[in-house]
């Protein structure tokens, strides 16, 4: 049987994908097939039967019981990321529309965790579609959520447009990490050896970080030394006791907004 991987094809993924091919095999001789889509559509496609392993949205966790979830990986972070960003053309205090990201659940929810509990704000949000113009003055949102590689290449190259650092504002809400995504697993699918295949591909992944950079740069919009920063530096990829207390408060807030109807356990799992 093959095992079908999913992941997102931005910047923060290359390291936990390192070296897996279109189609390919896994040490123990598990063929498998890896397919490349955003975060909202990966999770669809899990939900759907489609995948039996992809890297989603965190928030899918908490919405699928039957999911279980790989140990040792995910892309996380600490006080500050890069690729999460929420640009706004007014002072902070007086966002009152905010246009959505529809590619990631959980950085929407992360919106909401700051600019409402941490903040204290109580604005209008829109789901944006890919097509957003920032430079039509007919624009009706007076900030926007991008992710993943599209908000690299769009910092610093918006007038107009200061940026808000979610995670930052999430570290100091709550001094935790943050974990935006993580591998999980179809109720029921029999991975066989393609958790070792994703172990050593993170492992190789960050080994190679140099080569990544060198061959990922430009479509990421920012220049190799920045690429290298932000994977051995900003972007964090183990998922440890520190993260896994950090989607527990997740957990928490979602349930005060009422994004998530029931709670599972957090538990870190065994390797």
């Amino acid at each position: 049987m093959t095992v079908r991987i999913g992941s997102v094809p931005y910047l923060n993924s290359k390291v936990l994908i390192y070296g897996l091919e279109p189609a390919g095999r896994a040490p123990d001789g598990t063929p498998y097939t890896l397919e490349l889509l955003p975060p909202s559509q990966l999770a669809r496609k899990l939900a759907a039967g489609g995948l039996d392993v992809a890297l989603v949205s965190s928030i899918e966790y908490f919405r699928h019981p039957e999911y279980t979830l790989l140990p040792g990986h995910g892309v996380c972070g600490e006080r500050r990321m890069w690729s999460i960003q929420l640009f706004h053309h007014v002072p902070v205090r007086e966002i009152r529309t905010v246009a959505l990201d529809p590619a990631s659940e959980t950085t929407n929810a992360l919106v909401r965790i700051v600019l409402e509990q941490r903040l204290g704000l109580n604005p209008q949000y829109v789901l944006s579609d890919s097509g957003l113009n920032i430079e039509d003055p007919a624009l009706a949102v007076n900030a926007f959520l991008k992710i993943g590689d599209p908000c690299l290449r769009l910092a610093g190259h918006a007038p107009g447009w200061q940026t808000l650092d979610l995670l930052s504002e999430w570290d100091a809400l709550t001094g935790l990490p943050f974990v935006f995504a993580v591998w999980l697993v179809r109720g029921g699918a029999d991975l066989r050896g393609v958790p070792e295949l994703l172990q050593r591909a993170k492992a190789n992944g960050f080994a190679h970080a140099d080569g990544i950079a060198d061959d990922w740069h430009v479509e990421a919009g920012i220049s190799r030394e920045r690429a290298l920063i932000y994977m051995r530096e900003i972007v964090k990829y183990d998922l440890d006791p520190a993260e896994i207390e950090g989607l527990r408060e997740f957990q928490k807030r979602l349930l005060d907004l009422g994004l998530i109807v029931a709670v599972r356990p957090v538990e870190l799992p065994n390797p």
